[in-house]
């Protein structure tokens, strides 16, 4: 009797820990801001009511319950040896990734005020979690052992490619229907919008546009407007879309690209790692809010992740002598296309797969390597030959003929012509985007990068755990040079190492089995205490964080109401002058064709009756966000 009294009253005390400290995180990213180096906890609504601390202190604090977290984690670590050093190290990384040690840097152009409330919201929440670890490892565990095991030989048992079809069909119905319930199937973010008009201009077999009479009503963010009329952005992306605005299903691209990511990612994580450790990876990122919310918007991000994924498996392909010409070319063109996607981000991931091919050249044939070369240096040309359509040389791009050479990588000034980038500046990005990756990357109230830093610590490191670190850390590294470094749909300029970073999650998980299996002597009850926590977990993130986060990124930008208002009322010819930017941004994309059959304008006042007079014919019409109203000429 005593017994069990004791017992109900542990898993009371269990219980209510991790509530408490679950609420105090989510309650921390709505109540704590910065301003001026001082953390302000707001303790009502009335906002004259805060407690302010130095930012130092409120680090020093997150700091003490960081560690807290992996005291109470401790006998996992100290077994089956007391690693001390590496225990510190691996809490020096968790603090490099968790803290906003990045505000420290002064800079106008911070992310600290979204940042800082994440960072410390995931440190309070992982208290609870480490407590509630605990309490399934003394007793949870055996209410819940036998279904889980019986789920584990269940998806094991399921054959490879029933698996893949199954896990990539659910990745591309979750992300249609997240681009619906989110974006409403319409780009949001002023990128997105100028690719689909890039996009629409590729699918009337139109390089650009000829240049309207009145540019001024047509200027937008990132598109050029001079003697021709096109986007700053590389051609790669917008072609591929432009295969979607043909078949009138544009939406549908990024969803199916993302599927056949997680294929890719399955395929790399078997050939290195086995069958175990690939069905592992695949899932983690199939349920990954990042990849999820990524997939489902109209960046080009998808894209190039998908491709380089590709170049990636194939590379490994030939190291290991499989697929022989096959392998080669799908590589070459992978990185091709991927160029012709984002260069940049391009050219870093190619230096360590570069550095790889150095130290495995023994492994390579040569007429593989320069089968290899041909798609893509094929697609390098291409590019140059788009430059030389639109700019007019082969190696000025859209991005310097808009915004000057300002725009290359380096420590120089920002093409805005006000601020210089500088080294403070990108650690500031690289500590950043660190903070941003923590949280964003599976949304877990605890740091994602949790069990990527067990593997980088902890794990015995082969040639691919480098390769992989080294994947991630090119991206990083080369977004330290660069001016702009926006955490919009979070850490995107790093989102092309997603399969590294699952890859090692996957490897630090694996690890932690081992360790429970060593203190337990069971390695069904150490593997089901790991499923049960990452199931909690994303349990968590998809009630609590993602929707959050779903709803910010849904106020991004603007649907296209005007649009579905001309085409409800059958309005054949229209010109629309729209007052608010995102408005006008959100139909940006429906100028390309011109003309065709609506024109979507900025409303410049009093200009607007000599715009509308070279279009007779048309129906004129005044909007915003809350009102479409029909005038006459005369009333503009």
């Amino acid at each position: 009797m005593k017994s069990n009294l004791l017992e109900a009253s542990r898993a009371s005390g269990y219980l209510l820990s991790v509530i408490l400290f679950l609420w105090l995180g989510q309650w921390s990213k709505t109540h704590i801001t910065i301003l001026n180096g001082y953390v302000y906890l707001i303790l009502r609504d009335i906002p004259h009511q805060f407690l302010s601390f130095p930012l130092w202190v409120a680090n020093i604090f997150a700091t003490v319950l960081l560690f807290w977290t992996l005291f109470l984690l401790m006998p996992i670590f100290l077994v089956p040896r007391r690693r001390w050093l590496q225990i510190i190290i691996f809490g020096v990384f968790l603090l490099t990734c968790a803290l906003p040690l990045h505000v420290h840097i002064d800079s106008d152009r911070s992310y600290a005020d979204r940042l800082l409330p994440l960072s410390y919201c995931i440190i309070l929440s992982s208290v609870g979690v480490a407590i509630g670890v605990r309490g399934i490892i003394r007793g949870l565990l055996r209410r819940f052992h036998f279904y889980v095991t019986y789920l584990f030989d269940w998806l094991t048992g399921v054959h490879t490619w029933m698996f893949l079809f199954s896990l990539s069909l659910f990745s591309f119905l979750s992300i249609n229907l997240i681009s619906l319930a989110v974006f409403e199937h319409t780009p949001r973010y002023s990128d997105s919008c100028v690719y689909l008009f890039q996009a629409r201009l590729f699918a009337e077999g139109m390089l650009y546009a000829s240049p309207p009479s009145d540019p001024d009503f047509f200027s937008a963010a990132h598109t050029i407007l001079t003697d021709k009329w096109y986007s700053q952005y590389p051609p790669g992306y917008p072609a591929i879309l432009a295969l979607g605005v043909i078949l009138g299903i544009p939406w549908v691209v990024n969803p199916f690209l993302g599927a056949l990511t997680i294929v890719c990612i399955y395929l790399l994580a078997k050939e290195i790692y086995g069958d175990g450790v690939a069905r592992l990876s695949a899932v983690l990122a199939s349920i990954s809010s990042f990849f999820l919310l990524m997939s489902s918007e109209f960046m080009a991000h998808t894209s190039t992740l998908f491709f380089v994924t590709s170049a990636v498996l194939s590379f490994v392909w030939m190291l290991k002598g499989r697929r022989g010409l096959f392998s080669s070319v799908v590589c070459g063109a992978s990185l091709g296309i991927a160029v012709l996607c984002r260069p940049y981000t391009t050219v870093c991931i190619c230096v360590p797969l570069g550095i790889a091919a150095l130290v495995k050249q023994k492994q390579l044939v040569l007429w593989q390597v320069l089968v290899g070369l041909v798609p893509f240096l094929g697609g390098c040309i291409v590019f140059f030959a788009y430059n030389y359509a639109t700019t007019g040389h082969p190696l000025i791009f859209g991005y310097i003929a808009l915004h000057g050479k300002g725009h290359y990588p380096g420590f120089h000034l920002d093409p805005s012509g006000k601020e210089f980038h500088t080294i403070s500046q990108g650690i500031k990005y690289v500590l950043g985007n660190l903070n941003a990756l923590n949280y964003y990357l599976f949304e877990w109230p605890m740091p994602s990068m949790f069990f990527f830093c067990t593997c980088l610590v902890f794990c015995k490191k082969r040639f691919w755990e480098w390769f992989f670190v080294g994947w991630m850390g090119a991206l990083i590294i080369g977004h330290f040079f660069y001016y702009f470094n926006g955490l919009d749909f979070g850490p995107r300029f790093i989102y092309e190492a997603l399969p590294a970073l699952v890859l090692l999650t996957s490897q630090g998980i694996i690890l932690s089995i081992r360790w429970l299996e060593h203190q337990t002597h069971d390695f069904l009850r150490a593997r089901n205490t790991v499923f049960l926590a990452l199931s909690g977990l994303f349990l968590l993130a998809f009630l609590f964080q993602v929707p959050s986060t779903a709803m910010s990124y849904k106020r991004f930008g603007s649907n296209v109401s005007v649009q579905n208002y001309l085409d409800r009322r059958q309005v054949p010819r229209a010109l629309v002058f729209i007052k608010d930017k995102h408005l006008y941004l959100a139909h940006y994309p429906f100028n390309a064709p011109f003309a065709k059959p609506h024109i979507y304008a900025k409303d410049r006042g009093s200009e607007n009756k000599k715009l509308a007079e070279k279009f007779p014919g048309y129906r004129y019409f005044m909007a915003d966000q809350k009102k479409i109203v029909e005038v006459s000429i005369d009333e503009l």
